[in-house]
């Protein structure tokens, strides 16, 4: 009996020893999971200034997601986060993004009419400003919530200064603005030409071509005065982070990764039904669009360099969602007609629960990792 309850004693020994051994091994285990789990701690900041592109924002993805209260969560397949995916998988600690993006943000608006506005307006850039983020205004939530009446650039500037001071600095930046001016004045210009017609039944931009020639040259006839907005509001934002502590903030002399537009209006249909007008056929949706976004693109991008000094880059879509503006023939067209049809929701038909998703100038997916990739290629990592 001894023996037996010598055996029986070691037994229980042995096993308690092997449950504290079992325990130990699964707590071990347990933290190496944790630890081969966790991810990287950021140890700098990817600020992603612009538009409803560095938003994320699309038509459909705004119809689908009313109802739940337009969640920023439901837009981050932007080309910030496509970038941004890109720049991780190059740097062995993580950036954080911070997506101040604004859909609808004019040039004007980004600067605001706040402080910042005041100094910009007041000073040789004389630029134009007005109240910011009217998605901000109307209740939509950004990524990036930096309040109701500071501009995003004044939060831009403030994310910077307070961002220099912590564990993660920003280093990066890209910048997408001047499509929304261009917008308002192509809706001005249709305005115009509609209130002319309906009150007149001419148009002094028509020389024959009807309505849409007469959109056209209004386009032109405005053309110097819109290139000539944009530029002095886009050149006194960049100033503005470039020397932050003229404005209460910290100098940025980190990378500006400057992306210019692409053209929505470009040749959507160029071997489908054609659009006639007075006996003409029109192979862009809106005519002289692409070499106007061309234009653009250049004066913007001259002015952005001028400003932003020897870290900052320009990234041009336009050659890839509209080949035909640096090759022609049908090969250039039919490639443009394909990439519109795909990278954007310009040929977008479909309805949610009946409201349309298109056709609206915004990326697809697709066309939002066009965009993205097309700053890695151009500006690197």
């Amino acid at each position: 009996m001894q023996a037996m309850n010598g055996s029986a004693r070691s037994i229980r020994s042995r096993g308690r020893l092997i449950g504290c051994s079992m325990a130990l091994v699964l707590a071990l285990s347990a933290l190496f999971a944790a630890t081969a789990s966790a991810k990287p701690t950021p140890t700098q900041s990817y600020l992603a200034l612009g538009d409803s592109l560095a938003f994320g924002y699309s038509q459909q993805l705004f119809n689908e997601n009313e109802k739940t209260g337009e969640s920023p969560t439901a837009f981050e397949n932007g080309y910030a986060n496509v970038y941004l995916k890109k720049v991780n998988t190059k740097n062995p600690t993580p950036y954080q993004l911070v997506n101040n993006g604004c859909p609808g943000e004019t040039t004007d608006s980004f600067i605001g009419n706040g402080p910042v506005g005041a100094g910009l307006e007041a000073s040789a850039f004389k630029a134009t400003t007005e109240s910011p983020c009217g998605y901000h205004k109307l209740g939509l939530p950004l990524h990036h919530e930096y309040g109701g009446t500071k501009s995003q650039l004044e939060s831009a500037l403030e994310t910077i200064a307070v961002e220099s001071f912590g564990p993660t600095p920003v280093t990066k930046v890209t910048f997408n603005i001047g499509a929304n001016d261009e917008l308002r004045t192509v809706k001005n210009c249709e305005k115009e030409v509609k209130t002319e017609y309906e009150t007149t039944g001419k148009s002094k931009y028509d020389k024959g071509g009807g309505p849409t020639e007469a959109v056209e040259n209004c386009l032109k006839a405005h053309v110097k005065e819109l290139i000539e907005h944009t530029v002095k509001n886009v050149s006194a934002s960049v100033y503005a982070l470039r020397n932050g502590e003229a404005f209460g903030g910290v100098n940025y002399g980190g990378k500006i990764n400057f992306q210019v537009g692409y053209d929505p209006y470009g040749n959507l249909f160029p071997n489908g039904e054609p659009q006639i007008e007075n006996g003409k056929e029109q192979k862009e949706l809106l005519p002289g669009s692409v070499p106007l976004a061309k234009l653009i693109n250049a004066e913007v991008g001259k002015a952005v360099l001028t400003y932003g000094g020897a870290e900052t880059c320009i990234a041009d879509p336009l050659p890839r969602f509209n080949p035909i503006s640096v090759k022609s023939g049908i090969k250039a067209l039919e490639k443009e007609e394909f990439r519109l049809q795909t990278w954007t929701n310009m040929a977008n038909t479909t309805e949610f629960e009946g409201k349309k998703n298109g056709p609206d100038i915004h990326p697809t997916p697709a066309g939002y990792k066009q965009l993205g990739q097309n700053i890695s290629k151009e500006c690197g990592l």
